[in-house]
């Protein structure tokens, strides 16, 4: 990993320093505004923006089931999960290691050239041997080679995932750019629904209309980075690259077991059950996945490099940012996961119709998971892969992958698309209570009633004169 000026304790260090004896002295300065109008400017602008980006794929979810029907929504989001797995295989962690490098040292331009060029190569190289094991598998399982075409269709997007320097926005803290760019998505991609999916057979369009998308848009956010940065790309250094590889496997395997656990479920219903199944259990997960989309963008993409760069100044900097935005994130969490409860037959009736009507118990019952999702995150990636504590993290994640599979062996069989649901919400409350006693025995308490101040006036008076500052 490329050096930074300032970096977080090691995770050797982090685990044998004196943190479970000393409690933690935090600084009496409360946030300033610049952190708080810089963090409210980029949720700002994400919002708006995310808005759009939910509303927009929904204007084709009634159009496009009603056409294809329960069978083959469940062949397009088989295809997808199934894809996946090679789009993590492309990113390999160097999102988060580029964003938490660039983010602690941001000024520093030589390291963000080198970071971008090791970057962008090393998915490159990802995505040619994932095309070569994408093909092998394809053409030789019977049950992928049915559905060829549809694969193909959804795989060209892994061509965007090479492109796409989202995490060069995010660590410069220019996600309004990124929000324009994922409007401009959904809008490429509700255009050519309409146009082009007119009967059921029509059904692989959908997964090759947004992946030319995301393709075309990709294409386009590169050059735009490489412009405003002043990018001066350069062919790293086998070594280095190597170096990157190398340094990154602990990312890159805790995202493969948080994979199992959060996104596997659709794939291993497609191999053990129906597509039927399938498409009832994407029509109620729908929803959550648009609040999943919310917490990624506001959480992770306009936080995690704020609190990076906190972190980069120091521990109890970092610390108490995250404590301060706690209770505020879990209690909007809270309030969404009710109102998802609340309005699911409701939702379920009039996006997707009568032949969906399975999927209300689904969402209900995966209603719980925002409230796990933004603890995860706050928890998780933004405590726990700030102190550097990689490698707990990933073994956290590895028992809920465990707990995952073994859920969804039991109760796939007997009750299908609800038995997943169910596994669902299990494994990630297990992960979320692993997170917080793992942090409570290295003496980080993130629950700290003192800090409900900070957080009403981080929600109250502060956010009224952040854009007057």
């Amino acid at each position: 990993m490329p050096p930074t000026k300032a970096q977080p304790a090691s995770p050797e260090k982090e685990e044998t320093s004196m943190i479970s004896e000393h409690p933690v002295t935090e600084p009496k300065a409360a946030l300033s505004k610049s952190v708080l109008k810089r963090f409210a400017i980029n949720v700002a602008s994400l919002f708006s923006v995310h808005a759009a980006n939910m509303l927009l794929p929904l204007l084709t979810v009634p159009y496009v089931v009603r056409i294809i029907g329960p069978e083959r929504l469940g062949l397009l989001n088989f295809s997808m999960a199934y894809v996946a797995y090679f789009t993590l295989l492309i990113n390999y962690g160097f999102d988060t290691a580029a964003v938490r490098s660039i983010a602690a040292d941001r000024t520093n331009k030589a390291l963000i050239n080198k970071i971008f060029s090791e970057v962008v190569v090393g998915k490159a190289l990802l995505w040619v041997l994932s095309t070569i094991i994408f093909c092998i598998v394809s053409f030789s399982v019977p049950e992928f080679r049915e559905h060829l075409v549809l694969h193909v269709c959804t795989y060209f997007s892994c061509i965007g995932v090479v492109l796409f320097p989202v995490w060069l926005f995010q660590a410069m803290e220019d996600l309004g750019r990124v929000a324009v760019f994922n409007l401009i998505v959904k809008i490429l991609f509700t255009l050519t629904v309409f146009v082009v999916i007119r009967q059921a057979d029509d059904y692989v369009y959908q997964n090759l209309s947004l992946s030319l998308a995301q393709v075309l848009v990709s294409v386009v956010a590169f050059r735009v980075a490489i412009k405003r940065f002043t990018i001066d790309f350069s062919w790293p250094a086998f070594s280095a690259l190597a170096e990157r590889f190398r340094d990154n496997r602990i990312l890159f395997f805790t995202s493969v077991v948080a994979t199992i656990y959060a996104g596997s479920n659709i794939f291993l219903l497609g191999l053990f059950s129906t597509p039927f199944s399938v498409g009832i259990f994407s029509a109620g997960t729908r929803i959550v996945g648009i609040v999943q989309a919310f917490v990624s963008l506001a959480l992770n993409q306009a936080f995690f490099p704020i609190v990076a760069n906190a972190f980069g100044q120091g521990r109890e900097q970092g610390l108490r940012i995250v404590k301060t935005i706690f209770f505020p994130v879990t209690l909007f969490m809270m309030l969404i996961s009710a109102s998802i409860w609340i309005i699911a037959p409701y939702f379920i009736h009039l996006f997707y119709g009568a032949k969906f009507e399975e999927a209300i118990l689904v969402l209900r019952v995966v209603a719980l998971l925002p409230i796990t999702l933004g603890l995860n995150n706050l928890m998780g990636v933004h405590t726990m892969l700030s102190l550097k504590m990689d490698k707990p993290f990933f073994r956290i994640t590895a028992i809920g992958s465990v707990i995952s599979l073994s859920l969804n062996a039991l109760l796939i069989q007997k009750y299908s698309h609800v038995g997943v649901a169910y596994s669902w919400v299990i494994t990630e409350a297990c992960v979320t209570l692993g997170f917080y006693l793992y942090l409570r025995h290295k003496g980080v308490q993130l629950i700290q009633f003192k800090y409900l101040q900070d957080a009403v006036t981080f929600t109250s008076n502060r956010i009224n004169t952040l854009f007057k500052s």
